[in-house]
């Protein structure tokens, strides 16, 4: 079976939905699909996507013959609107992996109102693509709250590029250490955090935080320096993604931030299943979806409303129960060994793939 991809996400700058699409591809390896990757721009240049999305369009209509299935990867939503194009005159089936919806994404991010013309135009747009899609693959397992009611059938599949295998007898460390891993900005308002940990150290100094990536340094080094937490919590340059489960052993408590907003609700980061799958303990501020996978799992406590006293408080009391701290391990990783592997991955997709096609 070949499957084009329909995406304009360079994986050099959109980190989630080429992990969301690798994981994928890697699950399916011994399942005779072959994928086929567009040709991504080098630059976030506006002329290039345009190019990149024409030179999409001219390689479906000259090798349509050649190809079974389109997977769809979003945000954003506008070049699946090729797919319905590809659907309607070329008669190629398309699949939809609604990592988040777009106009709400967008909506969030640029902060517009449900009743912003520009948001009604991305929205109208997304119920075309999930409305004439022949499978939508959920990442979320409230993201059915977004996406038309007309749509075809979804499958929750919430996903993770790992070739390791779920570790076993995993002995977590007895430290204090967290750390936070990933980009940080408007949408994950990792200030909050940062001064929850603040509070925190001031009445238990053994308790660290390090932040490893990008964004806001500037914002939250202000937070770190008027706690004087200097020693306490550091910031970190990224790292290359294959150097995070060597560096999350060092680690008791892995956190999550999302800013906690109706419209990100659906959002599940990608280091929460990263945390489930290494067996790291998660805590932090994050909607409901997050919830949802953490009661589930019962791998760790995510806060869904702001409250700095309690926050606090739930930190300390966790970091200071060593026997919660290790239950929530073990069961991560059993969440883990039964979600999250490739296994399950590639037998979900496989059907999805094999439902969709012509």
């Amino acid at each position: 079976m070949n499957i084009y991809v329909l995406t304009i996400h360079n994986p050099k700058f959109s980190f989630g939905p080429n992990m969301r699409l690798q994981s994928f591809i890697n699950s399916l390896k011994d399942k005779n699909v072959n994928f086929i990757l567009p040709k991504f721009a080098s630059t976030h240049s506006k002329g290039k996507t345009i190019n990149t999305l024409f030179e999409i369009l001219f390689y479906l209509i000259f090798n349509r013959k050649k190809i079974n299935l389109i997977h769809v990867v979003t945000p954003p939503a506008y070049p699946g609107l090729i797919a319905v194009f590809a659907k309607k005159i070329l008669k190629i089936p398309y699949i939809v992996d609604v990592g988040d919806p777009a106009a709400e994404n967008f909506a969030t991010s640029h902060e517009l109102t449900n009743k912003n013309p520009l948001f009604k135009i991305l929205k109208r747009i997304d119920n075309i693509i999930y409305k004439n899609a022949d499978h939508l693959i959920l990442t979320s397992p409230i993201l059915d709250q977004y996406t038309t009611k007309a749509s075809a059938k979804s499958t929750i599949l919430s996903a993770i590029d790992n070739k390791e295998k779920v570790p076993e007898n995993f002995k977590l460390p007895k430290n204090k250490k967290c750390v936070y891993i990933g980009n940080y900005g408007p949408l994950q308002n990792l200030e909050y955090v940062v001064g929850i940990f603040t509070k925190a150290i001031k009445k238990d100094p053994a308790i660290s935080l390090d932040i490893i990536g990008s964004g806001n340094k500037e914002a939250i080094q202000t937070i770190i320096n008027e706690a004087q937490c200097q020693n306490k919590i550091r910031i970190f340059n990224p790292i290359p993604s294959n150097e995070i489960p060597k560096r999350l052993k060092q680690y008791t408590l892995g956190i999550v931030s999302l800013d906690l907003k109706p419209n990100l609700d659906y959002a599940i980061p990608t280091k929460l299943l990263t945390h489930l799958f290494y067996g790291l303990p998660t805590f932090g501020p994050a909607g409901k979806a997050c919830k949802h996978i953490i009661e589930r799992s019962e791998g760790g406590k995510i806060i869904t409303e702001y409250n700095e006293r309690n926050d606090t408080s739930a930190l300390l009391n966790l970091l200071n129960n060593r026997s919660t701290l290790e239950k929530h391990s073990k069961n991560a990783l059993n969440y883990a060994k039964h979600h999250l592997t490739f296994e399950h991955f590639g037998k979900k997709a496989a059907l999805i793939y094999n439902k969709a096609k012509k």
